[in-house]
């Protein structure tokens, strides 16, 4: 069922941006903190927090006068309560959509939207592999805007949010552009002739582990040019590559799209085999035709990026066996490092990564690894934050923040005038104190024992 715009007045929005906070805020600092943490202080735009847990993403898709925003969701059916109705069990949940401006916080638009689930026995609640996927579509001006999305399971009366940065641009000027990518997998069951949409299933959190392979994109080209005359077909021929965050090309092909008209979808499949675990962007460029605009030399590039993630998984631990192990020696124990030191050959390697996460997982009884999650969450962050010159989970920085976690509280020191630039990070708790040192003045902050207290 769909609602009217809906608004929230001021004391609701407060009490909702607290839920969305609450369950991320740092423990309160003894001192004063002259700088922001070197953490994150919230969960990752798009992925909730709490229960019921969901990923949401947005695309902007071209409309009927206009451009709508397309809100893709995904979540799992144990995320729900389910209340036995007869011989069936049945879900309720609602979704609202708050579009915010980025400057001021003011309110431009939102809706409603209430959904129910059936299943036929006890065990569909349960059954792994059949998320609930779903969107809805909203339309907004030009600007740029937080989009709000909260879920709420209306059975069990608990709610749960997440906040996504985006821009909806001015009409294009370019007679020719791509609409937003959305990110998923393809199965090769599908039937060829289906649909793309069919054929296409979202990913919204944009993390592909073991179903890297099936990983597709899929978007449109919307083309303001008359049609050729004649009955010729025209196409267009799009580069695609996929970079790592070091700006490294991991894959890169080409493809060619007949047009359909005034808007031509697509979908491509990379075909990626594996990729080291990390953040990735998968860019399209349109390479033919080439459009020239008015007062420019050349022609201007039409092209569209979107970031994922890979998540590290005993596929690409094989792919990349001895860095995937050495890594892991930030947690392993004495006995453990040895066995490590004795194995001989990727598949060996390969089965030690499986059983050393198996040890150390304390909910077998669940889908998850919630301790593999957390160790590679970590892993990514110090790649994304303390890299300098090598790898960031090799830096002191990285290693120390894998093995605890986010420091407590942080101060940074730039600006010293008798001793280098310097940061310390304080772990209340357990009493410790690490001090980094930038001592050639490039950013590549070294441990000073003498100064810190660790474990």
């Amino acid at each position: 069922m769909r609602h009217p715009t809906y608004l929230l007045g001021p004391s609701l929005r407060a009490v909702l941006a607290i839920c969305l906070t609450v369950a991320a805020t740092p423990a309160g600092a003894q001192y004063p903190n002259p700088g922001p943490a070197v953490h994150e202080a919230s969960p990752a735009p798009g992925t909730s927090a709490t229960r019921p847990r969901f990923s949401v993403d947005a695309t902007l898709q071209p409309g009927d006068g206009g451009a709508d925003v397309r809100i893709d969701y995904r979540m799992r059916r144990d995320e729900l309560l389910f209340e036995r109705t007869g011989a069936n069990y049945r879900a309720a949940y609602e979704v609202r959509v708050i579009f915010y401006k980025a400057k001021g916080g003011a309110q431009v638009t939102g809706e409603v939207f209430q959904k129910s689930v059936k299943a036929e026995s006890y065990a569909e609640t349960r059954l792994r592999g059949s998320d609930l996927i779903d969107h809805v579509t909203l339309r907004a001006p030009a600007g740029k805007y937080r989009i709000q999305v909260v879920v709420t399971d209306l059975e069990a009366e608990r709610a749960s949010g997440t906040e996504i940065p985006f821009e909806i641009p001015s009409t294009p000027k370019e007679s020719i552009w791509f609409s937003d990518l959305s990110l998923g997998t393809v199965s090769d069951s599908v039937a060829a002739g289906a649909g793309i949409r069919e054929r296409f299933t979202p990913v919204p959190a944009r993390k592909f582990g073991l179903d890297l392979p099936a990983l597709a994109v899929i978007g449109e080209v919307v083309d303001g040019r008359a049609m050729a005359e004649g009955g010729m077909s025209e196409s267009y021929r799009i580069a695609i590559r996929v970079m790592n965050d070091l700006q490294e090309s991991a894959w890169q092909g080409d493809t060619t799209i007949v047009r359909a008209g005034a808007r031509t979808p697509f979908l491509i499949r990379p075909r990626l085999r594996s990729l080291e675990a990390g953040s990735y962007r998968v860019i399209l460029e349109l390479t033919s035709p080439q459009i020239n605009q008015a007062g420019k030399k050349k022609p201007s590039p039409v092209r569209r990026e979107r970031t994922f993630d890979v998540e590290q998984t005993i596929e690409n631990v094989a792919w990349e066996s001895r860095s995937s192990l050495e890594v892991l020696r930030y947690v392993a124990t004495e006995s453990e490092i040895d066995e490590m030191g004795r194995l001989d050959g990727s598949d060996a390697r390969k089965a030690y990564w499986e059983q050393f996460w198996r040890r150390r997982d304390t909910t077998r009884e669940t889908e998850r690894n919630e301790e593999l999650e957390e160790f590679y969450r970590r892993v990514q962050y110090a790649n994304q934050h303390f890299a300098a010159g090598i790898a960031g989970w090799r830096t002191d920085m990285g290693r120390i923040y894998i093995q605890i976690g986010a420091p407590d509280e942080v101060v940074r020191n730039p600006f010293n005038f008798d001793r280098p630039p310097e940061e310390i990070w304080y772990y209340y708790k357990d009493q410790l104190r690490y001090v980094f040192i930038d001592r050639n003045g490039f950013g590549r902050f070294e441990l000073d024992p003498p100064r810190s207290r660790q474990r």
